[in-house]
Protein backbone atom coordinates (compact mmCIF):
# COMPACT_ATOMS: atom_id res chain seq x y z
CA UNK A 1 0.00 0.00 0.00
CA UNK A 2 0.85 3.45 -0.62
CA UNK A 3 0.60 7.15 -0.30
CA UNK A 4 -1.34 8.82 -2.77
CA UNK A 5 -0.66 12.30 -3.96
CA UNK A 6 -2.86 14.69 -6.81
CA UNK A 7 -1.08 18.22 -6.95
CA UNK A 8 -2.79 21.07 -9.00
CA UNK A 9 -4.84 18.58 -11.57
CA UNK A 10 -7.11 20.41 -13.91
CA UNK A 11 -8.78 18.74 -16.48
CA UNK A 12 -10.74 20.54 -20.02
CA UNK A 13 -13.13 19.15 -22.56
CA UNK A 14 -12.44 21.89 -24.80
CA UNK A 15 -13.94 25.15 -23.42
CA UNK A 16 -15.87 23.35 -20.31
CA UNK A 17 -13.16 23.48 -17.25
CA UNK A 18 -14.18 19.92 -15.16
CA UNK A 19 -11.24 20.42 -12.62
CA UNK A 20 -9.88 23.55 -11.16
CA UNK A 21 -6.52 22.78 -9.69
CA UNK A 22 -7.31 19.90 -7.24
CA UNK A 23 -4.94 19.27 -4.65
CA UNK A 24 -5.16 16.07 -2.03
CA UNK A 25 -2.74 13.91 -0.02
CA UNK A 26 -4.03 10.56 0.49
CA UNK A 27 -2.66 8.34 3.44
CA UNK A 28 -1.59 5.07 3.77
CA UNK A 29 -4.35 2.83 4.72
CA UNK A 30 -6.93 6.28 4.79
CA UNK A 31 -11.02 5.40 3.46
CA UNK A 32 -11.19 8.68 1.74
CA UNK A 33 -14.83 10.10 0.47
CA UNK A 34 -15.15 12.40 -2.88
CA UNK A 35 -18.58 13.54 -2.08
CA UNK A 36 -20.56 15.90 -4.20
CA UNK A 37 -23.40 16.28 -6.39
CA UNK A 38 -23.29 15.56 -10.22
CA UNK A 39 -21.26 16.95 -12.20
CA UNK A 40 -19.08 18.22 -9.86
CA UNK A 41 -16.26 16.47 -11.05
CA UNK A 42 -15.87 13.82 -8.58
CA UNK A 43 -15.65 10.39 -11.11
CA UNK A 44 -13.35 12.29 -13.22
CA UNK A 45 -10.78 12.52 -10.68
CA UNK A 46 -11.15 8.89 -10.20
CA UNK A 47 -10.40 8.16 -13.66
CA UNK A 48 -7.48 10.35 -13.97
CA UNK A 49 -6.29 9.01 -10.25
CA UNK A 50 -6.51 5.66 -11.90
CA UNK A 51 -5.09 6.48 -15.17
CA UNK A 52 -8.19 6.28 -17.48
CA UNK A 53 -7.86 10.02 -18.08
CA UNK A 54 -5.07 12.38 -18.60
CA UNK A 55 -5.45 15.76 -16.69
CA UNK A 56 -4.62 18.68 -18.65
CA UNK A 57 -2.51 19.93 -16.34
CA UNK A 58 -1.15 18.27 -12.28
CA UNK A 59 0.44 15.54 -11.44
CA UNK A 60 0.16 11.86 -9.46
CA UNK A 61 2.19 10.45 -7.27
CA UNK A 62 1.86 6.79 -5.82
CA UNK A 63 4.55 6.33 -3.27
CA UNK A 64 6.62 9.18 -3.92
CA UNK A 65 6.68 8.40 -7.42
CA UNK A 66 5.17 10.45 -10.62
CA UNK A 67 2.81 8.20 -12.11
CA UNK A 68 0.76 11.15 -14.27
CA UNK A 69 2.71 9.33 -17.73
CA UNK A 70 1.99 5.78 -16.91
CA UNK A 71 -0.58 3.71 -18.54
CA UNK A 72 -3.27 2.46 -16.28
CA UNK A 73 -2.15 -0.95 -16.28
CA UNK A 74 1.06 -0.12 -14.94
CA UNK A 75 -0.16 1.70 -11.97
CA UNK A 76 -0.85 -1.06 -9.82
CA UNK A 77 -4.38 0.09 -8.54
CA UNK A 78 -8.12 -1.27 -8.21
CA UNK A 79 -11.22 0.11 -9.60
CA UNK A 80 -14.63 -0.83 -8.85
CA UNK A 81 -16.85 0.33 -11.21
CA UNK A 82 -20.87 1.27 -10.75
CA UNK A 83 -22.02 -0.83 -13.48
CA UNK A 84 -19.50 -3.66 -12.08
CA UNK A 85 -18.03 -4.47 -15.36
CA UNK A 86 -18.02 -8.19 -14.65
CA UNK A 87 -17.49 -10.46 -18.22
CA UNK A 88 -21.10 -12.34 -18.50
CA UNK A 89 -19.59 -15.29 -20.18
CA UNK A 90 -17.16 -16.25 -17.67
CA UNK A 91 -18.00 -17.96 -14.01
CA UNK A 92 -17.39 -15.99 -11.08
CA UNK A 93 -14.53 -17.55 -10.13
CA UNK A 94 -13.26 -16.59 -13.77
CA UNK A 95 -13.35 -12.94 -13.08
CA UNK A 96 -11.68 -12.86 -10.29
CA UNK A 97 -9.04 -14.74 -11.53
CA UNK A 98 -8.60 -12.47 -15.12
CA UNK A 99 -6.19 -10.06 -13.33
CA UNK A 100 -4.12 -11.80 -12.35
CA UNK A 101 -3.86 -14.00 -15.68
CA UNK A 102 -3.29 -10.71 -17.11
CA UNK A 103 -0.44 -10.15 -14.58
CA UNK A 104 0.80 -13.51 -14.38
CA UNK A 105 1.04 -15.95 -17.23
CA UNK A 106 1.84 -15.26 -20.84
CA UNK A 107 -0.34 -15.40 -23.66
CA UNK A 108 0.80 -18.70 -24.82
CA UNK A 109 0.03 -20.04 -21.07
CA UNK A 110 -3.56 -18.26 -20.92
CA UNK A 111 -4.71 -20.13 -24.21
CA UNK A 112 -7.35 -22.31 -23.24
CA UNK A 113 -6.15 -25.72 -24.87
CA UNK A 114 -1.88 -25.51 -25.22
CA UNK A 115 -1.63 -23.05 -22.10
CA UNK A 116 -2.07 -26.00 -20.13
CA UNK A 117 1.46 -27.72 -21.31
CA UNK A 118 2.99 -24.68 -21.55
CA UNK A 119 5.82 -24.39 -19.15
CA UNK A 120 4.99 -22.91 -15.73
CA UNK A 121 1.93 -22.62 -16.19
CA UNK A 122 0.06 -25.39 -13.90
CA UNK A 123 1.88 -23.68 -10.75
CA UNK A 124 0.48 -20.06 -12.36
CA UNK A 125 -3.01 -21.46 -12.05
CA UNK A 126 -2.74 -23.09 -8.67
CA UNK A 127 -1.88 -20.01 -7.23
CA UNK A 128 -4.00 -18.04 -9.03
CA UNK A 129 -6.94 -20.27 -7.86
CA UNK A 130 -5.73 -20.19 -4.40
CA UNK A 131 -5.61 -16.55 -4.86
CA UNK A 132 -9.67 -16.24 -5.74
CA UNK A 133 -10.26 -19.06 -3.62
CA UNK A 134 -9.00 -17.18 -0.38
CA UNK A 135 -10.85 -13.69 -1.89
CA UNK A 136 -14.01 -15.47 -2.31
CA UNK A 137 -13.85 -16.80 1.64
CA UNK A 138 -12.89 -13.25 2.84
CA UNK A 139 -16.23 -11.64 0.55
CA UNK A 140 -18.17 -14.87 1.68
CA UNK A 141 -19.20 -15.76 -1.77
CA UNK A 142 -17.06 -19.14 -1.72
CA UNK A 143 -20.62 -21.09 -2.86
CA UNK A 144 -20.55 -18.54 -5.78
CA UNK A 145 -17.74 -19.24 -7.62
CA UNK A 146 -19.35 -21.58 -10.10
CA UNK A 147 -21.94 -19.51 -11.33
CA UNK A 148 -22.18 -16.69 -13.90
CA UNK A 149 -22.66 -12.85 -13.33
CA UNK A 150 -26.35 -13.41 -14.71
CA UNK A 151 -27.42 -15.95 -11.72
CA UNK A 152 -26.42 -13.40 -9.29
CA UNK A 153 -28.04 -10.82 -7.20
CA UNK A 154 -26.95 -7.12 -7.14
CA UNK A 155 -25.16 -7.28 -4.05
CA UNK A 156 -23.61 -10.19 -5.29
CA UNK A 157 -22.36 -8.75 -8.08
CA UNK A 158 -20.89 -6.61 -5.87
CA UNK A 159 -19.33 -8.69 -4.20
CA UNK A 160 -17.67 -10.25 -7.36
CA UNK A 161 -16.55 -7.07 -8.24
CA UNK A 162 -14.57 -6.56 -4.89
CA UNK A 163 -12.85 -9.40 -5.24
CA UNK A 164 -11.67 -9.11 -8.62
CA UNK A 165 -10.15 -5.93 -7.49
CA UNK A 166 -8.53 -7.46 -3.82
CA UNK A 167 -6.47 -10.37 -5.71
CA UNK A 168 -4.40 -7.86 -7.30
CA UNK A 169 -3.27 -6.48 -3.96
CA UNK A 170 -3.02 -3.03 -5.27
CA UNK A 171 -1.53 -0.04 -3.58
CA UNK A 172 -5.08 1.50 -3.57
CA UNK A 173 -8.74 0.83 -4.36
CA UNK A 174 -10.73 3.27 -6.40
CA UNK A 175 -14.78 2.73 -6.14
CA UNK A 176 -16.65 4.49 -8.22
CA UNK A 177 -20.02 4.85 -6.78
CA UNK A 178 -20.42 0.86 -6.14
CA UNK A 179 -23.86 1.21 -4.16
CA UNK A 180 -26.01 3.34 -6.68
CA UNK A 181 -27.60 0.03 -8.40
CA UNK A 182 -28.72 -1.56 -5.08
CA UNK A 183 -31.96 -1.23 -2.90
CA UNK A 184 -31.77 0.99 0.18
CA UNK A 185 -31.74 -2.50 2.50
CA UNK A 186 -28.78 -3.92 0.64
CA UNK A 187 -26.80 -0.72 0.35
CA UNK A 188 -26.75 -0.76 4.28
CA UNK A 189 -25.73 -4.12 4.35
CA UNK A 190 -22.87 -3.98 1.52
CA UNK A 191 -21.76 -0.01 3.24
CA UNK A 192 -21.00 -1.91 5.96
CA UNK A 193 -19.33 -5.07 4.44
CA UNK A 194 -16.54 -2.56 2.45
CA UNK A 195 -15.95 -1.16 5.58
CA UNK A 196 -15.30 -3.82 7.16
CA UNK A 197 -12.90 -4.88 4.81
CA UNK A 198 -10.86 -1.72 4.91
CA UNK A 199 -10.32 -1.96 8.48
CA UNK A 200 -9.38 -5.63 7.77
CA UNK A 201 -7.12 -4.77 4.62
CA UNK A 202 -5.95 -1.77 6.03
CA UNK A 203 -5.59 -0.64 2.42
CA UNK A 204 -5.75 2.55 1.05
CA UNK A 205 -9.23 3.29 -0.07
CA UNK A 206 -10.64 6.45 -2.71
CA UNK A 207 -14.53 6.22 -2.32
CA UNK A 208 -16.76 8.60 -5.30
CA UNK A 209 -20.02 9.24 -4.05
CA UNK A 210 -23.16 11.52 -4.42
CA UNK A 211 -24.68 9.95 -1.53
CA UNK A 212 -23.49 11.82 1.91
CA UNK A 213 -24.19 9.20 4.04
CA UNK A 214 -22.16 6.53 2.65
CA UNK A 215 -19.20 9.05 2.97
CA UNK A 216 -20.30 10.00 6.41
CA UNK A 217 -20.41 6.28 7.78
CA UNK A 218 -17.41 4.44 6.10
CA UNK A 219 -14.88 7.62 5.52
CA UNK A 220 -11.25 8.82 7.67
CA UNK A 221 -11.88 12.05 5.75
CA UNK A 222 -14.26 13.62 3.37
CA UNK A 223 -13.28 15.63 0.29
CA UNK A 224 -16.43 17.48 -0.50
CA UNK A 225 -16.13 18.89 -4.14
CA UNK A 226 -18.39 21.02 -6.06
CA UNK A 227 -17.54 23.24 -9.28
CA UNK A 228 -14.66 20.68 -9.98
CA UNK A 229 -12.80 22.16 -6.75
CA UNK A 230 -12.69 20.73 -3.24
CA UNK A 231 -13.57 23.08 -0.78
CA UNK A 232 -12.70 20.93 2.06
CA UNK A 233 -11.18 18.07 3.33
CA UNK A 234 -11.51 16.97 6.87
CA UNK A 235 -13.07 13.88 9.06
CA UNK A 236 -16.94 13.57 9.33
CA UNK A 237 -17.21 14.89 12.56
CA UNK A 238 -15.27 18.30 11.42
CA UNK A 239 -17.31 18.68 8.14
CA UNK A 240 -20.69 17.85 9.83
CA UNK A 241 -19.87 20.22 13.04
CA UNK A 242 -17.29 22.71 11.61
CA UNK A 243 -17.99 23.41 8.07
CA UNK A 244 -15.81 25.97 5.89
CA UNK A 245 -17.95 27.11 3.53
CA UNK A 246 -21.64 27.28 3.65
CA UNK A 247 -22.21 25.18 -0.15
CA UNK A 248 -20.36 22.32 2.21
CA UNK A 249 -23.20 23.05 5.02
CA UNK A 250 -25.95 22.74 2.90
CA UNK A 251 -24.90 19.26 1.33
CA UNK A 252 -23.68 17.34 4.46
CA UNK A 253 -26.42 16.47 6.48
CA UNK A 254 -30.48 15.53 6.81
CA UNK A 255 -31.77 17.67 7.03
CA UNK A 256 -30.81 19.90 5.71
CA UNK A 257 -29.26 23.15 7.77
CA UNK A 258 -31.23 26.07 8.30
CA UNK A 259 -30.03 29.36 7.22
CA UNK A 260 -31.26 32.82 8.69
CA UNK A 261 -30.71 36.26 7.10
CA UNK A 262 -28.77 38.31 9.68
CA UNK A 263 -27.92 42.21 9.53
CA UNK A 264 -25.75 44.02 11.64
CA UNK A 265 -25.26 47.19 13.59
CA UNK A 266 -22.61 48.12 15.30
CA UNK A 267 -21.58 45.16 17.45
CA UNK A 268 -24.99 43.37 17.61
CA UNK A 269 -26.54 40.59 14.91
CA UNK A 270 -30.22 40.71 14.35
CA UNK A 271 -32.11 37.98 13.06
CA UNK A 272 -35.92 38.48 12.41
CA UNK A 273 -35.77 41.69 14.76
CA UNK A 274 -34.23 39.52 17.48
CA UNK A 275 -30.92 41.15 19.14
CA UNK A 276 -27.62 38.90 19.80
CA UNK A 277 -24.54 40.59 20.92
CA UNK A 278 -21.08 39.56 19.79
CA UNK A 279 -17.69 40.04 19.40
CA UNK A 280 -15.73 40.54 16.03
CA UNK A 281 -13.06 42.16 13.81
CA UNK A 282 -14.30 45.61 12.51
CA UNK A 283 -13.67 44.62 9.10
CA UNK A 284 -16.36 41.70 9.37
CA UNK A 285 -18.99 42.09 6.86
CA UNK A 286 -22.32 44.26 7.36
CA UNK A 287 -24.81 41.63 6.00
CA UNK A 288 -23.84 38.17 7.33
CA UNK A 289 -25.82 34.48 7.77
CA UNK A 290 -26.38 32.03 10.42
CA UNK A 291 -26.42 28.70 10.42
CA UNK A 292 -28.49 26.30 12.28
CA UNK A 293 -28.79 22.25 12.18
CA UNK A 294 -32.44 21.04 12.90
CA UNK A 295 -31.03 19.65 16.25
CA UNK A 296 -30.04 23.35 17.59
CA UNK A 297 -33.39 24.30 17.33
CA UNK A 298 -35.81 23.58 20.30
CA UNK A 299 -39.47 24.13 21.28
CA UNK A 300 -39.96 26.50 24.03
CA UNK A 301 -43.16 28.67 25.02
CA UNK A 302 -40.90 31.52 26.93
CA UNK A 303 -39.67 34.30 24.71
CA UNK A 304 -39.36 32.33 21.84
CA UNK A 305 -36.52 33.67 19.37
CA UNK A 306 -38.92 32.43 16.51
CA UNK A 307 -42.51 32.25 15.91
CA UNK A 308 -44.25 30.12 12.85
CA UNK A 309 -46.57 27.37 12.26
CA UNK A 310 -46.01 23.24 11.53
CA UNK A 311 -46.33 22.89 7.93
CA UNK A 312 -45.17 19.15 7.45
CA UNK A 313 -44.54 16.49 10.01
CA UNK A 314 -42.40 13.43 9.37
CA UNK A 315 -42.59 10.87 12.52
CA UNK A 316 -39.58 8.21 12.50
CA UNK A 317 -39.96 6.75 15.16
CA UNK A 318 -37.04 7.53 17.05
CA UNK A 319 -37.31 11.11 16.28
CA UNK A 320 -39.51 13.71 14.42
CA UNK A 321 -38.94 16.10 12.14
CA UNK A 322 -41.55 19.63 11.53
CA UNK A 323 -40.72 22.14 8.74
CA UNK A 324 -42.48 25.27 10.39
CA UNK A 325 -43.15 27.84 8.10
CA UNK A 326 -41.85 31.29 10.03
CA UNK A 327 -44.05 34.32 10.62
CA UNK A 328 -41.25 36.78 9.97
CA UNK A 329 -41.55 36.25 6.13
CA UNK A 330 -43.00 32.96 5.68
CA UNK A 331 -39.42 30.69 5.27
CA UNK A 332 -39.62 27.33 6.70
CA UNK A 333 -36.68 25.74 9.34
CA UNK A 334 -36.40 22.14 10.54
CA UNK A 335 -36.28 21.20 14.00
CA UNK A 336 -35.44 18.02 15.30
CA UNK A 337 -37.27 16.96 18.28
CA UNK A 338 -38.01 14.06 20.40
CA UNK A 339 -40.90 11.45 20.45
CA UNK A 340 -42.41 13.08 23.14
CA UNK A 341 -42.88 15.79 21.90
CA UNK A 342 -45.43 14.82 18.56
CA UNK A 343 -48.17 16.20 20.42
CA UNK A 344 -46.67 19.57 19.86
CA UNK A 345 -46.05 19.62 16.37
CA UNK A 346 -49.45 18.79 14.68
CA UNK A 347 -49.77 20.16 11.22
CA UNK A 348 -51.25 23.96 11.47
CA UNK A 349 -49.92 23.96 15.45
CA UNK A 350 -48.10 27.78 16.41
CA UNK A 351 -44.95 26.95 18.00
CA UNK A 352 -42.06 28.79 19.48
CA UNK A 353 -38.71 28.32 18.80
CA UNK A 354 -35.11 29.12 20.04
CA UNK A 355 -31.43 28.22 19.55
CA UNK A 356 -28.02 27.06 21.06
CA UNK A 357 -26.09 29.97 20.05
CA UNK A 358 -22.82 27.97 20.64
CA UNK A 359 -24.49 25.92 17.82
CA UNK A 360 -24.72 28.66 15.51
CA UNK A 361 -22.51 29.07 12.73
CA UNK A 362 -21.64 32.63 10.94
CA UNK A 363 -21.10 33.10 7.26
CA UNK A 364 -19.96 35.84 5.23
CA UNK A 365 -22.42 37.39 1.75
CA UNK A 366 -19.55 34.93 -0.43
CA UNK A 367 -20.12 31.99 2.05
CA UNK A 368 -17.07 31.53 3.87
CA UNK A 369 -17.50 30.58 7.66
CA UNK A 370 -16.62 33.58 9.89
CA UNK A 371 -14.80 32.09 12.83
CA UNK A 372 -14.22 33.85 16.30
CA UNK A 373 -17.16 35.37 16.30
CA UNK A 374 -18.86 35.37 20.16
CA UNK A 375 -22.67 34.99 20.21
CA UNK A 376 -24.88 36.36 23.31
CA UNK A 377 -28.39 36.26 24.11
CA UNK A 378 -29.86 40.41 23.98
CA UNK A 379 -30.51 40.57 27.86
CA UNK A 380 -34.44 40.27 27.29
CA UNK A 381 -33.89 36.71 25.87
CA UNK A 382 -31.89 35.12 28.54
CA UNK A 383 -35.05 33.82 30.34
CA UNK A 384 -35.90 31.64 27.11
Amino acid sequence: MSDLQIASVTKDFGETSVLKGVTLDVRDGEFISLVGPSGCGKSTLLRIIAGLEAPTSGNISIGGKDVTQLRAADRNLSMVFQSYALYPHLTVAENIAVPLQMRQMTALQRLPVLGAVMPGARTQKTEITEAVRHAAEMLEIGALLDRKPGQLSGGQRQRVALGRALVRDPAAFLLDEPLSNLDAKLRVQTRAEIAELHRSLKATFIYVTHDQVEAMTMSDRIAVMMGGEILQCAAPDAIYEDPDDIRVAEFIGSPKINILPVERNGTELTVFDQVLTSRFSIDSPKVMRLGLRPEALRLTQSAPRLTGRVVHFENLGSEVFAQVALDSDGSRVTLRAVPAQRQSLGLGAQVGLTYDLSAAMIFDTEGARLRGIELAANRALEVA
